[in-house]
């Protein structure tokens, strides 16, 4: 319950919001210090590293998730995709 005056829990602390900028940076950085993006394609090309490539892949595709209850209190989950970033 909101009650004015009171102090804010949880949510990112501003120490982590640049402790997790600073560490995409790095990643960043290393990324294009081993090749960037075409040694990323040739790495993904490999039959042996397909699957790990799909699985990265799969966690990047932003979804749209709708929880509702119906009457037999079974609780469907929808999870929405755009066709379009299915396309590879």
């Amino acid at each position: 319950m909101f009650v004015k005056g009171h102090k804010k829990f949880g949510g990112w602390k501003l120490e982590s919001k640049e402790r997790r900028r600073r560490a995409a940076e790095v990643f960043y950085n290393i990324y294009n210090g081993i090749g960037g993006d075409e040694a990323f394609i040739e790495w993904a090309s490999k039959e042996e590293n397909r699957g790990q490539f799909y699985k990265m892949y799969s966690k990047q595709l932003p979804t749209e998730v709708s929880i509702s209850e119906s009457e037999d209190n079974t609780t469907p989950i929808n999870i929405n995709v755009h066709p379009d970033l299915l396309k590879v």
